[in-house]
């Protein structure tokens, strides 16, 4: 091996992995619709789903709407969490970049961002 690749593989500083948070957040951004506790169980494979909603709610100062849901052995039920509001997307994108900040990576880009913003986009103009 010689002295140009030693030096480039010690150059690559290990990056932190993604954190809970970040990939509960990107899910969410993602599904302005809505999402449930167990979408984030199923989908991105964490357990308390709610708790990532009410972070949000509770960091940046808004609220989701909740729609109930039924359990279907009809005992209990679960929330729909959704928002349609542009700027609550935008409190979302801040959200996850302050993880990426965290993990020493760059916060998204404009054009990065203009993408995360076209599924709230399209449900504002349908």
């Amino acid at each position: 091996m010689g002295a140009a690749s030693g030096n480039q593989a010690a150059n690559l500083a290990p990056k932190k992995p993604q954190s809970k948070t970040e990939r509960a957040n990107l899910y969410i951004l993602a599904h302005p619709e809505g999402a449930t506790e167990l979408d984030i169980l199923r989908n991105v494979g964490l357990s308390s789903g709610r708790n990532y909603f009410t972070d949000l709610e509770r960091d940046y100062g808004f609220t989701f709407t909740r729609e109930k849901i039924p359990n279907s052995d009809g005992i209990g039920g679960h929330y729909k969490y959704s928002f349609y509001s542009i700027e609550v997307a935008q409190m979302i994108i801040k959200a996850i970049n302050k993880s990426r900040v965290h993990r020493k990576l760059a916060e998204f880009t404009s054009e990065q961002k203009v993408e995360l913003l076209k599924p709230i986009k399209y449900l504002l103009d349908n």
